[in-house]
Parts: structure tokens; sequence; C-alpha cells
């Protein structure tokens, strides 16, 4: 029996960078190994003409390996080629400085092997730790530089080697320093979309539980506590009471395990809303023109038949308590609304002041504006003034796209991780930066002034020197990131102008191996172009270069193909460049987009998981609490429990009613509170007489010392035998965790602190 095959692994931000450069190993192997090709043939070891073409092949042939095997082959296969590159390279720069350390015929003295140079250096760097790195650069640029004076037929060999060495280690470190930078970018990427999916995740944790707990509260405010408190205030026939319980009974073990329902239909929810209407309140007149074609979910038709409810609820009770002279008129008005339904329930009645409704009271809060902000596409609003009577619309409209599953309230995405695109590509630090750019400004000084040029072009050659050490100085020091098409021209503007005032004295022949020192000065500046966000000028300037050699070549009577070998050796180095900023662009656009797929989907499980707990644990609450009590008051017309009078019940089913009622608010307006010793305390003052009130304010942040606060209000609750007592949890950023009120004769009021000791009263 086979096993299931196991999805792909996502991959890091540092897993998807290493995957990138190591991808783009190949193309620039590509490039220097055959520009370097011809030199290979001609300074070919006698002996083993073989073994250089073999030694050619692995510096050449790896790097093209591991780009071919680097999107599918693990990191742990390619980490040994890049070594062995790495490796390798010493052992042949080794084998030159043993074995061959001798001049190589003039106009054809560099040995090839330097050529390449920066394919095992950015092996190297990819795979290895930053310290490494580094010590590996100053090894083979040492090594390289050695190699050139010794194979050198200029008359100054070691000047010319430490020339190559320091421009070599000058070219590489910003390539190293790239690498590295981008490594820790990653890091930092792949930190910080751990963290934002963990708070995504803790989010939709938190949201699940609040929905499911603001539901179930609905739920028991308006079936178990209503009809708790019908039992106990008595004046209810008990056939209607106890059909009440048998329906809340009913509704409890549905919401347990709820079955996906059908769209309903726009004539049935009319039909469901006039039906609750006949039951709660048969005098309003209700209008609809819901149409046929009209269909809504049955978890909205479920919350809206709910706020109605407690909405006509409300009318009939303020009704009572506090009668008008004329007979209250209530309407109940349907319509579809934006692709879904509205309901809007007025009434003239004596109104209120929404202003001055206590926190405590839960009809509003949370089986009206609670119960339809838990529902997707769901909104209320409540208006009234006192005399005026009072306005309640409830509305329901589909989302224009499909929600996440059960995501409703979908949590805000997710925050992208940091972007290295945001600030050109990956601009190195400041520090590294700017001794680059010293090191730049005095290699290049080196390669400009010390070999010994005519005097009649040294103008010509301090112009090129300020022009590309100006360019360089203000891209470092002052262009912002990203750099902006103005700014970028004008250092394409500098660069051109230290070409044309350096190139054009050079003589054709004669001329000192750094002579055209300008286009690698400019080369590393287009580079730094290109992984500043601006590839496509970086390639202007190098046409730009390309077109000054050849008509130099062309100028001093060479052919053009001169003029395009003298510019084309850099290719190489300004398109590793490239692919850097345009692969590690691109990459990092993926990684966001599946770093915000990952945090979705993450939110989507945690909400669907922390929704099923937080119902479980609230329900099995209420049913442990009020579960008992219902099925007494649902069986008072069955058997041995048929009641004599059908308008009471027994004194002592009325006071449990009361005291479950009681019991049911506490867990749902102080939430925190609701713990022992509290509980226990709080049943026991209530069968004495005392009237208690418990407040939870802390909005889901309970304090630390809640346990101390608990205990001191469960002793204050054990002291009292009369009177009355409000406890109260406060918000986080009070000086006090908790107040108790307490009116046994004397109000007093007492404060907890945080470290949870009892104030004294005040």
């Amino acid at each position: 029996m086979s096993k299931a095959r196991q999805p792909p692994r996502p991959q890091s931000s540092t897993e998807r960078l290493a995957r990138l450069l190591y991808a783009a190993l190949g193309p620039t192997a590509l490039v220097f190994g055959l520009l370097c090709l011809g030199a290979v043939l001609e300074q070919a070891w006698e002996p083993q003409r073989s073994w250089s073409v073999a030694a050619w092949l692995l510096i050449f042939g790896l790097p093209m390996l591991i780009a071919v095997l680097s999107r599918r082959v693990p990191l742990r296969v390619l980490r040994p080629i890049a070594l062995a590159e790495g490796a390798l390279f010493v052992v042949l720069l080794m084998f030159w400085l043993t074995e061959r350390a001798e001049p190589l015929p003039a106009g054809a003295d560099i040995p090839w092997a330097i050529t390449l140079t920066g394919v095992p250096v950015m092996a190297v760097a990819v795979t290895t730790r930053d310290r490494t790195a580094w010590a590996y650069l100053v090894l083979v640029c040492t090594m390289s530089g050695l190699l050139r004076a010794a194979t050198s037929t200029d008359p100054y060999p070691v000047l010319v080697g430490v020339e190559d060495g320091l421009y070599s280690f000058l070219l590489l470190s910003m390539l190293v320093g790239l690498i590295t930078m981008a490594r820790r970018s990653a890091g930092k990427v792949d930190q910080a979309a751990t963290i934002a999916r963990v708070q995504l995740v803790d989010r939709a944790d938190r949201l699940a539980r609040k929905r499911e707990r603001l539901t179930i509260d609905a739920l028991v405010h308006d079936s178990v506590i209503s009809t708790l408190l019908m039992a106990g205030r008595g004046g209810t026939p008990v056939p209607v009471l106890s059909r009440h319980a048998a329906d809340t009974l009913v509704r409890l073990d549905a919401l347990r395990a709820p079955l996906p329902d059908p769209n309903m239909p726009g004539p049935e929810v009319t039909r469901r809303l006039e039906q609750l209407v006949e039951e709660l309140a048969p005098d309003a007149q209700i209008t609809s023109n819901l149409p046929g074609t009209l269909t809504v979910p049955a978890l909205a038709v479920t919350a809206l038949l709910g706020a109605v409810g407690e909405a006509l609820r409300n009318s009939v009770a303020a009704d009572v308590q506090e009668p008008v002279r004329s007979p209250v008129a209530r309407t109940l008005t349907v319509a579809s609304y934006q692709g879904g339904i509205r309901v809007v329930v007025h009434d003239n009645g004596v109104g209120f002041d929404p202003a001055r409704v206590p926190a405590e009271r839960l009809g509003i809060a949370q089986s009206i504006i609670g119960r339809m902000e838990c529902l997707s596409g769901g909104a209320a609003a409540v208006r009234s003034r006192p005399g005026v009577g009072t306005e309640v619309v409830v509305s329901w409209t589909p989302n224009p796209e499909p929600a996440a599953p059960a995501a409703a309230p979908a949590p805000a995405t997710p925050p992208p991780p940091p972007d290295p695109q945001s600030k050109g590509v990956t601009r190195l630090p400041k520090a590294l930066s700017t001794s680059i750019l010293v090191g730049f400004i005095a290699v290049h000084a080196v390669l400009a002034f010390a070999d010994g040029e005519p005097l009649w072009g040294l103008p010509y050659e301090i112009l090129g020197f300020v022009a590309v050490s100006a360019a360089a100085a203000w891209l470092t020091l002052v262009v912002p990131d990203p750099v902006s098409p103005r700014d970028a021209v004008m250092v394409l503007a500098l660069g051109g102008l230290s070409a044309v005032a350096t190139a054009f004295p050079v003589p054709p022949v004669g001329s000192t191996p750094f002579a055209h020192w300008y286009l690698g000065a400019i080369t590393m500046m287009l580079v730094a172009l290109a992984v500043r966000g601006r590839p496509g000028f970086a390639w202007y300037g190098y046409g730009m270069i390309m077109v000054i050699s050849i008509v130099w070549a062309l100028l001093n009577g060479l052919t053009l193909l001169d003029g395009v070998n003298l510019a084309i050796r850099h290719a190489g180095t300004l398109l590793a460049g490239t692919l850097f900023a345009v692969g590690l662009k691109r990459s990092t656009q993926t990684l966001a987009g599946l770093n915000r797929e990952r945090a979705r989907s993450g939110a989507a499980a945690a909400t669907a998981a922390a929704a099923l707990e937080e119902r479980e644990t609230e329900l099995t609450r209420v049913n442990t609490l009020a579960r008992p009590t219902l099925q007494r008051l649902a069986n008072l017309l069955k058997g041995d429990a048929l009641q004599i009078n059908p308008l009471q019940i027994e004194p002592a089913l009325r006071a449990e009613s009361l005291l479950v009622e009681a019991t049911l608010r506490d867990a749902i307006r102080g939430r925190s509170l609701f713990v022992e010793p509290v509980i226990t305390a709080a049943r026991a003052a209530r069968i004495r007489g005392v009237d208690v009130t418990l407040l939870d304010d802390s909005a889901d942040r309970p304090p630390r010392q809640l346990a101390a606060a608990a205990a001191i209000v469960a002793a204050q609750l054990d002291s009292l035998t009369h009177g009355h007592l409000i406890a109260r949890l406060l918000p986080a950023d009070r000086p006090t965790i908790a107040s108790i009120v307490v009116d046994a004769g004397e109000p007093r009021m007492l404060t907890v602190t945080p470290d949870g000791l009892l104030h004294p009263s005040v």
C-alpha cells in the first residue's frame, strides 16, 4: 500500500535566495568561460594540453551544473559542488604559481584562470558564512595578483600584480558584500514572515473565539436567559414557558453540531419574519417586497431573525415598563438591499438615549449589533431618542468575493515582510559602502597614475579620474533609493565623460596594462545601478562604453572587433549584477505572495480550530449551568410534572431559574471574573439575598494578578448578608486592575492594585 505523497515544503527566503544565486552562477560562468576559451587554448600546458582543457571544463562546468540543478536538487547537494568549485580554483592557482610561474607571451600575459576569479568567489560566498567568504576573497585575489606578477611581461611586473589584485578585490568585494547583505536581508524576511504569520494566526484565533462567544452569548441572551426570566418572574402561561424551554434546548443542540443549511428564498424569509412578529409583537405591521429570486444563506437568516426578535422584545418590554398614553405603533419593513436583505424595525414608543445604556446591558450590544457584526456581510444600527421612538436597522449583503473558509470576519491581510525592493534591491550598509567607495577611489588612483603615462595625457587622465570618482561618490553618498531616472542619467553622463576623456589619449600600441582602467570603474558603477533597481539604465551605460571602445579602436586604425574585445570582458561582471538584481526582485515578489498565502491558510486553519474549541467550551458551560433547569421547565406539561395552575410554577423552580439566569449573566458580562472562588461565592451571596453584578472591561486582556483579584471579590461576597456588590475588572491602561463597590447600608468603594493587594476604602 503506497503512502500518500506529501506536499512540497514551502521554501524560505534564505533558501530561495541561495537557489537564485546558484542559478546566476551559470550565465556568469558561461560569459567568462567563453571569453577566456581562446586564452585557454593559447596558454595550454605543453606537456599535457588536455589537462588545461580539463581544468577549464571543471572550473567552467561546475557552475553550469549548479545552475542546472539549482531549482530541483536539495541545497545539501548543491553546497558541496559549490565548495568543490572554490577548492579546485585554489588548486588551479597553486599549480600556476608552482609549475608555471613564468612570463607569458607579450600581449597575452593574463593567465586565463584569473578571468574566472569571480565565479568561484560567488560560489563560495553563496555557500559559506560571511567571514569565510571574505577570507576566500582575500586569498584568491592575493594569489591572482601574485600570478599576474609572475606571468606579466611588463617592465614593472610587481606593480601590475598589485594593481590586478587590488582591482579584483575591489570589484569582487562589491559582489560578496551584496551577497552577504542579501542573505542577511533574506533571514530578516524569514523572521518577519514568521512573526507576521504568528501574529495573524493569533489574531484569527482571538477573532474566531470572540465571534463564537458573541454568537453563543446572543443565543443565551435571546433564548436561555429570556426563558429563565419568564420562569423566574412568573406571569407566563406554563404551556408557553414549556414550549420556550423546549425550543431553547433544541437550539443549543443544533448549535453544538451545526449542519450546513441551504440558502433560503426570499418568500420563506418573509414567512419566518411574519411568524416571529406573530409570536412576539402581534400588533406590529409587517411589509415585505422580497423577490422570489432572492436567496439568503440560512446563517444570515438565523442572525437576522435573532436580531429582529431582540428588537421586538425590547420594544414590547419598554412599552410595558413605561406605558405611553396612546398605543405604540410598530412596523417591520423588509426589502431587498444591494443583493441582500434589509429589515427596519420601528416604533413610536418611549425611546431611550443609546449613549446612556449601561455597558452590562446585553440586548443591543450583543443580541443585535454584536450578532450582525459577527456575520460576514452583516450590519446593524440602532437609533433612538427619548419620547421619539426607536428604529433598529439590520441588513445582510453578499460579499463581492468569496470569503476565506471559516474566517469571517476575515482577519486583516498580513503585512508583507520587508521587501528588499523597497530600497533598490539590497543597498550595502553605510560603513561597508563607504569603505568600498574609499577603496574605489584609491585603487583607481593607482591604476590611473602609477603606470607612468605620458605627461601630455595627464590632464585627460585627471579629468576622467575626477569624473568617475565624483559619480561613484555621488551615487554612494547622495543618491537615495530608489535611484531616480534623472540620477541614473547623471551617473551615465559622468561615466561617459570619464570614458571619453581617458580613452582617446591612449595609444593603440605600447600602452600600459591598465590604460583602459576606466572601463572597469564604469562597470562597477553600472553594477551598482543594476542592484539598486535600474538594470535598464545599467545596460544603456554598457552600450555607451561599448560604442566608445569601438570608436576609439576605429579612430586608432584598429578593427571593430578590437573595440568589442576591449569592452566585452566586462559584460560578465554586469551580467552577474543584473541577474542578481532582477532575479532577487522577482523572487522577493513571489515569496511575498507565498508568505501571504501561507499566512492566510494558517489563519483559516486557526480560525476553524479555535471556533470549534471555543464553541464546545462555551456550550459545555451553558449546558452545565442551564440545561437541568431548562429540562425541568420543558417537562412541566409531561407526566407527573403537569401543573394544576397553568399560570404558576413552584417557587423553588422560579428561584432556581433566577439564580441560573444571574449566573449566566456573570459568565457573559464578567467573563474573566467568572472563575472560582467567585462563582461559588456569588451563588451563595445571591441565595442570601445579595444583589451581585460582575463586569469585565479588560477587553480579553485580564491582569496577571487575576487570581488575587478573584480571591478579594470572593472574600467581599462571603462577608455580605444583604445589599449590593458590583465588581469590575478595569481596562489594562488603568492604575488599578479592579474596583469593588459595596452598598450594604454604608456605600464604600475598594480597589485592587496591580500587585493584587486590596486598597483601603474610598
